[in-house]
């Protein structure tokens, strides 16, 4: 949770509207208001909405700044918003808070900003001047008045018959935006990265108290070995419509014989019509003969033809067999 600190000198419009747009949440909330006026509208305003507010006498800002840190501190405040805040700010307060504190000025810095000007002094400045655009920037407080970087800034239309009142409604609008963006830049900026989760690894050298920092050891793959240089076919472009480039390992198209009958068929049919283990021998030798004719074996694909011829040849002769003694005797035996 992010802890904001308000200061305020009048009626707050500013701060309420940020303890509105951050204390529904859970991760910024308005813990502190700080006012240098006994009685200004802002302390009630503050207290009805839940957020302590706290009188700072102008005298202990100027000559007692280090107390003013330490309510702060008490309440662990990490950002500091200026919401109409009159009173001096000691260049302690700047430095034990730099850069996050902000204040919001409602005017165009670097345009109508510096001593005097807050307030309806400004829109009366702006007017006076027929200026055509004016707005409001939120800035980084530094020990010079309005001097500091600009977070966010943002521009009004000032029409001829506008009054400082009407031009002073039209910038309080853009002032509820710009105040609660500048905030969250402030405090994205300034966040820290979260944690690495520890690894399985740290988590079990913790745990058992040994230490993890060893460094891995380097291995070097070994070196695979180049193959030999030889000579390549050229490159061809596949255009649609030209055949399909023939395998590397199938035979040149221009010495190629034609592959011999690998009977299959046959060979499959024998098997479970006839006899079952002689049938399984001519099978493999029928799968053999393409597979050693694409390999470029043609004697090899030859002889496993004829093997296949042969052992389909004995399946058929052993089934017939089989079946014209096994079948008789089955019979005869019934009887």
């Amino acid at each position: 949770m992010v802890n904001i600190a308000v200061f305020a000198s009048g009626n707050g419009s500013n701060a309420v509207n940020l303890v509105k747009t951050f204390n529904s949440g859970s991760r910024i909330r308005v813990a502190l208001c700080l006012t240098d006026k006994e009685n200004a509208p802002v302390m009630e305003k503050m207290q009805a909405l839940g957020v302590p507010a706290q009188y700072v006498a102008r005298s202990v800002w100027k000559n007692e700044p280090q107390k003013v840190i330490d309510i702060l501190r008490a309440h662990d405040i990490e950002i500091i918003a200026l919401a109409g805040f009159l009173c001096f700010i000691d260049e302690s307060i700047v430095k034990a808070y730099e850069g996050k504190i902000l204040n919001i000025h409602p005017s165009l810095l670097p345009a109508y900003g510096g001593r005097g000007m807050h307030g309806a002094n400004v829109h009366k400045a702006v007017i006076e001047a027929g200026e055509v655009k004016s707005g409001a920037t939120v800035h980084i407080v530094t020990n010079e008045i309005d001097a500091g970087p600009i977070v966010v800034q943002r521009c009004v239309t000032v029409l001829p018959e506008d009054t400082p009142e009407t031009l002073e409604a039209k910038v309080h609008e853009v002032e509820y935006d710009i105040f609660p963006e500048a905030v969250m830049k402030i405090i994205n900026a300034t966040a820290e990265p979260p944690a690495m989760p520890k690894s399985v690894d740290d988590d079990w050298a913790e745990t058992l108290g040994v230490p993890n920092d060893i460094p891995p050891v380097e291995t070097t793959p070994p070196e695979m070995p180049k193959p030999e240089a030889g000579p390549q076919a050229p490159f061809a472009p596949f255009t649609p419509g030209s055949p399909s480039p023939a395998p590397a390992s199938a035979p040149d198209a221009a010495s190629q014989e034609p592959m011999p009958p690998t009977y299959l068929a046959w060979a499959v049919v024998t098997m479970v019509l006839c006899c079952f283990i002689p049938g399984i021998v001519a099978v493999v030798n029928s799968s053999k003969v393409s597979s050693r004719y694409y390999a470029g074996d043609y004697e090899g694909a030859r002889r496993a033809s004829r093997n296949a011829e042969i052992w389909i040849i004995i399946t058929f002769v052993l089934g017939v067999i089989f079946n014209t003694l096994y079948l008789p005797l089955s019979i005869a035996g019934m009887f």
